[in-house]
């Protein structure tokens, strides 16, 4: 016979980003809830549990806006400068960083 929810759901639940707030399904990952206590597959929503320990993630530094703008506009993509459109040679189109000769453009 199944536990019910109250008991087969830990106190950590409500703040995990697996949580559905459904009373018989309250979890996506384990729909009957945790078998162990701590729950494997606990991960809080602002964050992620690895060993035990809660990493957080790290903020965004840019807007969405502005990752576009770099991804449409960055050498690595297009293989010209953004600024001068000078034409990088094909063998230094994946390098780490990106200095223009012609402008002195970086991508840093």
């Amino acid at each position: 016979m199944l536990a019910s929810a109250a008991i087969r759901q830990l106190p950590e639940c409500s703040c995990c980003r697996f949580y559905c707030g459904n009373p018989y399904i309250f979890c996506e990952v384990l729909p009957d809830g945790p078998v162990s206590n701590p729950c494997i597959y606990y991960a809080p929503k602002i964050g992620t549990n690895y060993d035990g320990e809660v990493m957080q993630q790290p903020k965004p530094q840019s807007t969405f806006e502005e990752e576009f703008v770099m991804l449409h506009n960055h050498p690595l993509f297009t293989g010209a400068c953004p600024q001068c459109n000078y034409k990088f040679p094909k063998h230094e189109q994946v390098a780490q960083q990106y200095i223009c000769p012609s402008c002195g453009w970086s991508d840093e």
